[in-house]
């Protein structure tokens, strides 16, 4: 009886073990596609997430849009936002330049809650309020075009490092010959271009003591402008038989008129920045040469250097951009590294 009862209890063991083993199935192919399904939806709203964690909203307050060189500074913004996947807003005053649009453009890249702020300024302290308002609100700032000390960090030109560059231009371009210059700038009240233009006044005269500034000029970003100043200046006698660029739109202005009046050989102009209109003067001789600015790079370098703020990376306060003066022998190849096709 008890062997019996043994081979039973066997029996029903293995039974048990069998009815275990059933439950312990793999699982069909539908399950396990779906288990797999379920598991790339958990990771990718997991990504999605630590994407917008490190996403950032940034506000670019810029002085004018479009243009010789802005345009090119708000191309480098947009391809950094896109690169980074940032939200990027990009504003600008209907009538460039203008201080109080400006500074409320920035009140509203405060008001709607910008993480970053990238903002030039014309009158440095009409912006002393603002700025500060956006670093008490924790807001990373970032100046362009502008040595302010306010913003955590500023990145362009160098203002004096850009004067001199066009001074010692001036004097390679001119030789022996008499100086007699007319400066041109976007408004006399640019404090960032005053400070190019003193810096250029400085190293004009300890290269050449006896060079003469016959007079500082604006244009206010316009060409036309430009042009019938010069040409005013030209026609009243004083001597000048060359002119220095602080607007981009000064030299394109200059060339014009020099074009107009056949002067090209005896005028000497020297531009400033790189679209591809200026580099045709360059090309065509109604510019001897051109001081570029870099300014993609101040708008793509911004973003960049706003990013290692916000993760508390190391940084300088002040960042270079630097020049390259394009001259009729290197303009074919510099214009060719910038995408342009300057024979047609």
């Amino acid at each position: 009886m008890k062997k019996i009862l043994n081979i039973t209890a066997i029996v029903a063991a293995g039974i048990l073990m069998l009815t275990g083993c059933k439950g312990t199935d793999a699982p069909t192919a539908a399950q396990t596609e779906e288990r797999e399904e379920k598991a790339t939806v958990e990771a990718a709203s997991e990504e999605d997430a630590e994407s917008k964690e490190d996403s950032k909203v940034i506000y670019f307050s810029s002085g004018v849009s479009g243009g010789a060189a802005w345009s090119q500074t708000e191309q480098g913004f947009w391809d950094a936002c896109e690169e980074l996947g940032w939200e990027g807003h990009y504003l600008a005053p209907q009538v460039p330049g203008t201080t109080a649009d400006m500074v409320n453009n920035d009140e509203t890249a405060i008001t709607n809650g910008a993480d970053i702020l990238l903002l030039a300024l014309t009158q440095q302290d009409a912006f002393t309020d603002v700025m500060q308002r956006a670093k008490d609100e924790g807001i990373v700032l970032v100046g362009t075009a502008t040595l302010n000390e306010i913003p955590d960090a500023t990145i362009g030109t160098d203002p004096t490092n850009l004067g001199y560059t066009v001074a010692e231009t001036l004097v390679e371009q001119m030789g022996e010959k008499e100086i007699c210059v007319v400066t041109m700038q976007t408004m006399l009240t640019s404090e960032q271009q005053n400070i190019q233009v003193a810096a250029f006044e400085e190293k004009l005269k300890e290269l050449r003591p006896d060079a003469k500034i016959v007079e500082k000029a604006e244009c206010n970003s316009n060409a036309s402008t430009a042009q019938d100043k010069l040409s005013a200046i030209y026609l009243a006698n004083t001597g000048a038989n060359c002119s220095v660029s602080f607007d981009s739109y000064a030299g394109l202005g200059a060339a014009a008129f020099v074009e107009e009046k056949g002067i090209q050989e005896e005028y000497c102009v020297i531009g400033i920045d790189d679209a591809e209109e200026i580099l045709r003067c360059v090309k065509n001789g109604t510019m001897r040469c051109t001081i570029a600015q870099h300014w993609y790079d101040v708008g793509y370098q911004a973003v960049m250097l706003a990013k290692t703020i916000s993760e508390g990376g190391d940084f300088e306060k002040h960042n270079d951009t630097g020049t390259t003066v394009v001259t009729l022998d290197t303009v074919d190849e510099y214009a060719s590294q910038k995408g342009f096709d300057l024979s047609k």
